[in-house]
């Protein structure tokens, strides 16, 4: 059975040694949904500092929990989930990806109730996250789902004026 036939993975925590495997996902996720927003000279990351930065998220020391979505032996996607690094007293989500051709089928879902699951179990009452401004299909998403804008913005891509915008959400 391949990835795309499956439609509910059984979601569980990265091991380290699939940094690898989650570095290309991120990659070959963020290519396909960020396409339209950074422009064509706006060098994309590479696998293998993507695989440096998720080697140090799944660390033993690191402050991170990571789900990854698995359809047999496929890692299909993955979300990080923690304290918030600029409010210690808040949780965060990030680096939620599910792989493109899997869009649609609620696997991102599945994702976020496990990382706000998580967060939810270390006893925080409110959640940030940043999202591209110009990403409007995840926006959309997560205002949906309760987050609102917080006001705050953080430069992705200077030369262009790519810009993240903080979200945040009240837990009940």
């Amino acid at each position: 059975m391949s990835a795309v036939e499956s439609v509910r993975p059984a979601v569980r925590h990265a091991q380290r040694d699939e940094a690898d495997v989650i570095a290309a996902l991120h990659r070959r996720a963020a290519v396909a949904g960020y396409g339209h927003i950074f422009p064509p000279e706006a060098p994309p990351p590479t696998e293998e500092a993507l695989t440096d930065k998720w080697q140090q998220w799944l660390g033993a020391d690191s402050e991170w929990c990571a789900f990854v979505a698995v359809n047999a032996a496929d890692v299909v996607g993955v979300v990080l989930a923690g304290m918030d690094p600029d409010d210690l007293t808040r949780g965060h989500l990030a680096r939620l990806y599910v792989a493109p051709e899997l869009w649609g089928r609620g696997i991102g879902r599945q994702l976020y109730e496990a990382a706000v699951g998580h967060v939810q179990e270390r006893e925080f009452t409110a959640l940030t996250l940043w999202v591209l401004e110009e990403n409007h299909r995840a926006r959309s998403w997560y205002e949906r789902l309760g987050w609102r804008p917080n006001g705050t913005r953080k430069t992705s891509y200077a030369p262009t004026g790519v810009e993240d915008l903080g979200y945040e959400l009240t837990l009940r």
